[in-house]
């Protein structure tokens, strides 16, 4: 099983995603989950959200809950105010384009629960076979970021095959450890690079093509806020 080593800065512009030589060939199929939501729903943007139950393999200890309290920073009920919890390890599955780039995006808000205290939750997360997160706490990393809720966004390569495993594994570090997620998803990229540079490590270049890089930030570089529903590429 590998582990993600590189993190990158990520500078997406616009005008490379929206470039016909680099665009999808086969336009894959995007997922995007409100997890624990038995209806889905639409968010404040217009983005539509499906139930995440069809997408489970083993779900006989996941239970769906609804978030007591709303933050006022939380942008949107949906797909923030449900969540599944995850007692034991638990694995959901994607069809995908084998040959395509994706990005998966993992939002969590570790708020106030019924019987789920989220800042006992520890847990990893393993995305075709890398751990994308490990020990991971949502409750202490909003804290570090003085944020209500928050968003990891990974870049994987291509797979070679057409379904993609996405397993969530309570931490057996701590007694009564739980995973979670508000919502997750799954959207196909183009290539963008061949190589990238890695800040501080000049003479290191990264193969993108096939690395699975955490992404820190995306710019618009000379354009304003995009809004999700706006984003043409998906990449909002």
């Amino acid at each position: 099983m590998q582990t993600i080593t590189h993190i990158f800065l990520s500078l997406l512009c616009l005008s490379l995603v929206l470039n016909p030589q680099k665009a999808l060939s086969s336009n894959p199929t995007s997922f995007a989950l409100s997890c624990g939501n038995k209806d889905g729903g639409t968010d404040n943007d217009g983005r539509k959200w499906e139930s995440d139950s069809k997408y489970l393999v083993t779900s006989d200890k996941s239970v769906e809950a609804a978030a007591q309290v709303q933050d006022p920073s939380v942008p949107s009920p949906i797909p923030y105010m449900h969540a599944r919890f995850f007692k034991s390890e638990t694995t959901y599955k994607f069809v995908v384009n084998g040959s395509s780039r994706y990005f998966l995006r993992l939002h969590f808000y570790p708020s106030s629960y019924p019987d789920f205290n989220t800042t006992n939750s520890y847990f990893s997360v393993v995305a075709g076979g890398v751990t994308i997160l490990n020990n991971f706490s949502a409750s202490i990393a909003a804290q570090a970021l003085t944020q209500a809720y928050l968003m990891k966004e990974f870049s994987l390569a291509p797979l070679s095959k057409d379904s993609l495993s996405v397993t969530f594994k309570p931490s057996d570090k701590y007694n009564g450890s739980f995973a979670f997620v508000n919502s997750i998803e799954l959207i196909p990229s183009p290539e963008l690079f061949d190589l990238a540079t890695m800040v501080r490590f000049d003479d290191q270049p990264l193969s993108v093509n096939s690395a699975n890089v955490q992404t820190v930030w995306r710019l618009n570089v000379g354009g304003q806020y995009i809004s999700p529903s706006n984003d043409s590429s998906g990449l909002g």
